[in-house]
């Protein structure tokens, strides 16, 4: 979806204090001495990778993690150093850029890692690579019984250098998963057997967010690389994780009432007449639909935030606009007055969590999706 040219009505706000405040929360979860990998690929999850990777790189993360080798270059060209993951990898057509660009690709092809030692061995230094493990996700990766072979085969490419494992946890952050702890015991076992062949594989890596959260069962003291993604930016990947980290939404998404009206009672509201009023009612228009970012899905089940008191959608959402139910004190409400359908006014809140629950969705979704869909304004500036 295209970012729509700035708005006077709608306003998508980037909290980069609540960014850092939750990567500090994160690291006290984490075993002394271990290292973060701060995810913004998709552009930040919305919320904009530049503005969001200098914030992080300015906080200590150690790393950057992005999925394509386009989203890394931005990163360079926008002047942001250190080292960068490429969680989808490279082709090797792609190789001598990522060496040329110092980048870390995620690889389980050997033709990928041909790719970049050749790259490697041309620039005078050892191109940098991880191997991605299949532990259970069931997506990328090698199989754990291939890994060990393709660990071999790599360190018998010069020019090449491949530091660490890396796996992800198909139900991370849910307490209690079976899944999760088969898919940690495996990959430690694999990881051990490497280092017992020699491979030093300092970077290696299980953990997204969920992980930390919600870390599997066995030694907890030993330093980790983890890769936090959703969780930096206030949302869970899992409902069971809450309570786990003191996390802040770092979007907020506001909006003005476009028109304020009284409506009697069986007046239906919107496309395909889904909702009738009941009595003589108030209702409230508000500027925001589809097109920006505010979910379909919210249609009679969504809440926005007027006057300091939830409101209601009533109908479904439309392409510009969405219906609200003001109740009784609708006849106070104003056109031009406030609507928040992400953030805080007054003293209540609709957290990412909220909305994407409402919406039947996760918070990864309503993130992109708003941030795809609108100029966003940063605070601090």
């Amino acid at each position: 979806m295209a970012r729509l040219p700035a708005s006077p009505d709608n306003r998508l706000l980037v909290d980069l204090d609540a960014i850092a405040a939750n990567l500090a929360a994160l690291r006290r979860l984490m075993p002394p001495g271990s290292r973060v990998a701060g995810v913004v690929k998709a552009d930040a999850y919305g919320h904009g990778a530049i503005p969001v990777a200098k914030r992080l790189k300015a906080e200590g993360a150690e790393f950057l993690a992005v999925a394509t080798l386009g989203e890394a270059l931005e990163l360079r060209g926008a002047g942001v150093r250190g080292p960068v993951l490429l969680l989808l990898g490279v082709w090797p057509r792609e190789a001598n850029l990522a060496v040329e660009h110092g980048l870390t690709p995620v690889v389980a092809r050997l033709e990928a890692l041909e790719a970049l030692a050749q790259a490697g061995r041309g620039a005078g230094r050892p191109a940098q690579a991880q191997l991605k493990v299949d532990t259970g996700m069931g997506r990328l990766g090698a199989p754990p019984r291939e890994a060990l072979e393709l660990l071999a085969q790599a360190a018998g490419l010069p020019g090449l250098e491949i530091t660490g494992l890396v796996s992800h946890l198909a139900t991370a952050g849910a307490p209690g998963s079976e899944h999760t702890q088969a898919q940690a015991t495996a990959f430690a076992q694999l990881l051990r057997a490497a280092r017992e062949r020699g491979h030093r594989l300092p970077d290696s890596s299980l953990s997204g967010s969920g992980g930390v959260l919600v870390p599997p069962a066995g030694p907890d003291k030993q330093p980790i690389m983890a890769r936090l993604g959703m969780s930096l930016y206030g949302g869970l990947p899992d409902p069971g994780s809450a309570g786990r980290a003191e996390l802040r939404t770092a979007m907020a998404y506001t909006s003005r009432l476009l028109e304020v009206k009284q409506v009697p009672a069986g007046t239906a509201v919107s496309y395909g007449r889904t909702w009738r009023a009941p009595a003589d009612t108030w209702l409230g228009v508000v500027p925001v639909g589809y097109a920006n970012g505010y979910l379909r899905s919210l249609s009679n089940r969504g809440q926005m935030l007027v006057g300091g008191r939830r409101r209601p959608v009533r109908g479904r959402v439309c392409m510009n606009l969405t219906v609200l139910e003001l109740g009784a004190e609708g006849p106070q409400a104003r056109v031009g007055d406030p609507v928040v359908m992400l953030g805080r006014q007054g003293a209540e809140e609709i957290s990412v969590d909220e909305l994407a629950g409402l919406a039947g969705t996760i918070p990864y979704e309503i993130c992109c999706a708003l941030g795809a869909a609108n100029p966003r304004v940063y605070v601090p500036a």
